[in-house]
């Protein structure tokens, strides 16, 4: 593996994990402090939400782009990349509308369903927990 590629894996997880560092600075969440407190005792917080729409969608992309750099890296093929492109849209065109629903009609003390979704939006590694090793598996057993 060149020198490039690894330079590149090492930016995209040094990226990712900035995102995750520094999100109270760069992201407006009014759900991040609520969800380390008393959530189940407390009402939602006041949220403006196209404030948090667009933060969200920032964070998503950003994230998707360093995900997408990754994958690139260590795969080296467009078609991985531009799947993994198409299922990071997807499935930003589903949880976005998905969290928003769930935001207003929540019922008071049972906030799972928009814990778990906003979760999976602002921490998509898990997408990347799944396509690397499924990318890997595929591609191992194509060689001969």
């Amino acid at each position: 593996m060149s020198r490039g590629r690894i330079t590149i894996m090492a930016l995209s997880v040094m990226g990712l994990f900035a995102v995750r560092h520094f999100e109270t600075d760069l992201f407006y969440d009014p759900l991040k402090p609520f969800f380390n407190g008393a959530y189940k005792l407390e009402d939602l917080p006041e949220i403006n939400t196209a404030k948090w729409v667009l933060s969200l969608m920032g964070r998503y992309f950003l994230n998707s782009i360093l995900a997408l750099l990754l994958l690139h890296a260590i795969f080296r093929k467009k078609t991985i990349v531009q799947f993994s492109a198409i299922l990071h849209a997807i499935l930003l065109g589903i949880l976005l509308p998905t969290l928003i629903l769930l935001l207003h009609v929540y019922v008071p003390g049972d906030y799972h369903a928009l814990f778990y979704v906003r979760r999976f939006l602002i921490h998509p590694l898990l997408l990347l927990l799944l396509l690397i090793p499924s990318f890997y598996i595929t591609n191992s057993q194509k060689k001969p």
